[in-house]
């Protein structure tokens, strides 16, 4: 059973190997959806569908599959457009569930019109219970897991051919080609097993609200795992769902400008860094190193972002002697942090809190200057007001 998490977090389908309803359904199911969530809404078509869950192997991989039970008058009739949209008329008072399935029934519809032309639109394959079954089961899952955020990769475009009621096709159908196109779902090139229906215009459909852009950094929570019907040899025809909470700890895109000095007097250096951290860069530090013919020298390093940069550049440029510059673009992750103001005997001491991703706190860094200056005033060492400092900070409730 899977609990509803926080309301930031999202789901992530990796449709690696195609989509289709079931697919989708077993993922969901895997990751710990009840039988019970969609045996409830399905019994409200028609009380004898049913549908079971087994364990199945796809390449290494352990997956779900789903096998669904219908009565022979469901299984065995081929539906109009008018009696598919009838039998989810069942959830019309719920607005939002229903506006779903209405939605989705009606991308098909208009699909299959751009393939054959509106007069001729009727539902051929997708006219069974099976598109019905997909498409309830689907938005039942989704429903209890309660996140307002699908994203998904993209989907494979197969080269090959199958074989349906109006003969010999592209195995990526004309329906779910032209379903494809309209929702804008992204393909990419598929040349292994092509004779091989991956993506089914049902389950294309049902894609019709994920998100394909990439999203912010965040970690895997559960995973589930759905099975497709057919099983290769030396290939994983299964696809996997995520629960993916977003990292609190957001990476920052900031520059690092770097130079080596071997001919100027180390005295000028203060006096830079003091300049670059005054207009607003994140950071400054010094290494010795050694350069050819085995100078000595020192390299200056400054951390900034893209808004002081070209400050950054000129001041190293105006008051040092170096003849350029190393600029490297990098990611910093900065860590969740607070800061507090506590009284210590010896007066006020601002301190930096460092924080887990629960917010709990896992450090504590009393600020140098507050601490140097109380040392220099009671004439006391400097590791007396630190521990004195971090001592009534753990004093302080949160």
């Amino acid at each position: 059973m899977v609990n509803k998490i926080d309301t930031e977090n999202f789901l992530y389908f990796n449709l690696n190997a195609g989509v289709s309803g079931d697919m989708l359904i077993a993922a969901l199911v895997d990751l710990g959806v009840p039988l019970s969530v969609l045996k409830n809404n399905l019994k409200k078509i028609d009380p004898k569908i049913s549908l079971d869950k087994v364990k199945v192997t796809r390449g290494p991989l352990e997956c779900t599959l789903i096998e669904p039970y219908f009565p022979p008058n469901l299984i065995n009739s081929k539906f109009s457009w008018d009696e598919l949209f009838s039998l989810i008329k069942p959830f019309e008072k719920d607005l939002e569930f229903y506006e779903n399935l209405y939605k989705t029934l009606s991308l098909i519809r208009e699909c299959e019109g751009l393939v054959h032309g509106p007069k001729n639109s009727i539902p051929h394959e997708l006219g069974s219970i099976d598109t019905i079954f997909d498409i309830v089961g689907f938005y039942s899952c989704i429903k209890h897991l309660g996140y307002n955020q699908v994203f998904s990769s993209g989907v494979p475009f197969p080269q090959g051919n199958i074989s349906i009621d109006h003969g010999a096709v592209s195995a990526f159908p004309p329906v779910g080609f032209f379903i494809v196109k309209k929702i804008g779902v992204p393909l990419f090139a598929l040349s292994d097993k092509a004779n091989f229906e991956y993506c089914t215009p049902t389950g294309l459909s049902l894609l019709k609200n994920f998100n394909f852009n990439n999203f912010s950094p965040s970690k895997i929570v559960k995973s589930g795992f759905g099975a497709g019907q057919a099983d290769f040899e030396n290939y994983s025809n299964s696809i996997s769902v995520s629960i993916m909470a977003k990292s609190k700890n957001q990476l920052e895109k900031l520059f690092t400008v770097d130079t080596n000095i071997d001919d100027m007097s180390p005295e000028i250096i203060p006096y830079v860094m003091e300049k670059v951290l005054e207009i607003g860069a994140k950071d400054v530090w010094c290494t010795n190193i050694m350069m050819k013919k085995n100078r000595p020298a020192i390299m200056i390093s400054v951390l900034c972002d893209q808004g002081v940069l070209d400050q950054v550049i000129s001041i190293i440029k105006v008051e040092t002697s170096t003849l350029g510059v190393r600029i490297s673009q990098v990611d910093r992750e900065k860590f969740n942090r607070d800061q507090i103001e506590v009284s210590t005997q010896y007066g006020k001491v601002k301190v930096k809190l460092k924080l887990s991703d629960e917010n709990s706190i896992i450090g504590y860094h009393p600020e140098y200057e507050d601490c140097k200056n109380l040392a220099k005033m009671h004439n006391i060492p400097l590791k007396v007001i630190f521990e004195e400092a971090i001592n009534e900070s753990k004093k302080v409730p949160r």
